[in-house]
């Protein structure tokens, strides 16, 4: 009999907005898990009672598919990153709250209000009265990006009775465990039950370069990793180039870590039904550059912007009616880079900032461009490359972390730093269609990626048949380099 895995869907369960590289991911490989395996059993980690807790059943398809949330803000942080409210005694913080956050205490009450009454009248005087109280701020954990609602439940209708661990038990956690799980919980849960951990580790960014994050994440994140690489039976890596990397950092500190393998990302085309969608007003077919990505500090967006406003002083977008668009949520320290986007003529008439982008109007983004760019300084993997390649479409990419090896040859990858290079690059594209055409008939001809499908069987097949940590002789091996 197959040993029972464990999967960690405490990342879905806390994500609201569209989703992102590692979401998808989980998703992804949540929704084979569900289908294919058995032997799967889906968990949310606790931070109330510092404990695993069996999802409900009757919610697992809904959190994989993004209808369903978990209340935020209704249980303490499970990580080291404490909140204010936090150091308010449990049984004072529901009325604390009401006073220190009103609107959004508001809004979680009138949610529970809705659901309870179902569709009688009282659940849409819930919903007009949330609507009332809504704010930017509020409406991505209540709302889709397409405009459907996501219920929004509370810790105690999704998370089940304790899991009782077994030894022959495997804990998988593809998500992003060091904001969602005491990582100290899981060593003592591990070393009383013996039971085998896999991470899916999707790149080792906020340690090889933390300047590009706000400290406190920077080391959240690696306080997260010092902890459970010692006791990981099984890392999981999406690049070669991570994997060399990681470990590479992980001797340089001094941190054990133990088998790894790499198992690349998978990636879909989406079926007919769901394209189709108009551009985005200001658009046209073939006449814009599209850079997929969150608005965060190593993506390149300073960069690409620097190089636009320089072909801008050239006349090159305006002779060939041509645009650039960022399509991606805004992230962290960027806040001055998104405010001079909106408030420049020059930038706001031709380049378009889209945030909170539905999929039916993303896949039209990617269907209508001339061609994809992705700048990042380091990238685990880059999704977004995978998704322009099986659309046909011809990338401009960096030569920073995976994308090298994710191009494989198939897209010219630039110096991230080098804003003339990429100005120059860009104007020939623009300038000249046929210089785009010719890489994308090259990708339509060679480009082949696994399916999600097939990525997940590899992934799970990998978790499967990894060997306990404490029957290798791993730790030894792992000192730290002179």
């Amino acid at each position: 009999m197959a040993p029972r895995l464990l999967f960690d869907l405490s990342t879905l369960a806390r994500w609201a907005g569209p989703p992102v590289g590692i979401i998808r991911a989980e998703r992804e490989l949540a929704r084979f898990a569900r289908d294919h395996l058995e032997h799967a059993v889906f968990v949310l980690f606790d931070p109330l009672t510092d404990s695993y807790r069996q999802a409900n059943p009757r919610y697992v398809p809904s959190l994989i598919a993004g209808t369903v949330s978990m209340e935020p803000w209704s249980a303490p942080s499970a990580t080291a990153r404490k909140r204010r409210s936090d150091r308010i005694p449990p049984a004072l913080r529901p009325a604390a709250q009401w006073v220190l956050q009103f609107r959004r205490s508001a809004l979680l009450a009138l949610e529970r209000e809705r659901l309870r009454a179902g569709a009688d009248s009282a659940s849409r005087i819930a919903e007009r009265l949330q609507q009332m109280l809504l704010t930017d701020k509020y409406r991505g954990y209540l709302f889709n990006p397409d405009g459907s609602r996501r219920n929004v439940l509370r810790r105690e209708e999704l998370a089940g009775p304790p899991v009782a661990f077994a030894a022959d038990d495997v804990l998988v956690c593809a998500g992003a465990p060091w904001a969602h799980a005491n990582v100290r919980t899981v060593a003592a849960l591990k070393a009383r039950h013996r039971f085998r951990l896999a991470l899916l580790c999707y790149d080792f960014i906020p340690v090889l370069f933390p300047h590009y994050y706000k400290e406190d994440d920077a080391r959240l994140f690696r306080d997260y990793y010092e902890a459970a690489f010692p006791i990981a039976d099984l890392v999981v890596f999406n690049a070669r180039v991570v994997e060399q990397d990681t470990i590479a950092a992980c001797r340089r500190l001094g941190i054990p870590i133990g088998q790894s393998c790499v198992v690349p990302l998978g990636a879909n085309l989406p079926p007919p039904v769901q394209r189709g969608a108009p551009l985005p007003d200001g658009l046209a077919p073939g006449r814009y550059a599209l850079f997929v990505s969150t608005i965060e500090p190593r993506k390149g967006h300073r960069m690409l912007t620097d190089a636009w406003l320089r072909l801008l002083a050239d006349g090159i977008p305006q002779r060939h009616g041509f645009k650039l668009v960022f399509a991606g949520r805004p992230g962290w320290l960027m806040d001055d880079l998104i405010e001079r986007l909106r408030s420049d003529a020059p930038l706001r008439e031709t380049l378009h900032l889209l945030h909170d982008v539905p999929d039916e109007t993303l896949h039209a983004l990617y269907d209508g461009a001339a061609f994809c760019l992705y700048p990042s300084a380091y990238e685990g993997f880059g999704l977004p490359i995978v998704e322009a390649f099986l659309r046909g479409k011809a990338v401009l990419a960096s030569t920073g972390g995976a994308i090298p090896e994710v191009a494989a040859g198939l897209a010219p990858c630039l110096d991230p730093d080098d804003a003339g290079a990429w100005q120059t690059m860009l104007a020939r594209w623009i300038s000249d269609p046929a210089v785009a055409t010719a890489h994308a008939t090259e990708i339509r001809r060679r480009f082949r990626h696994v399916s999600w499908s097939e990525a997940a069987q590899r992934f799970f097949a990998a978790v499967e048949n990894a060997p306990r940590r404490a029957e290798r002789r791993d730790v030894a091996e792992m000192a730290p380099v002179p």
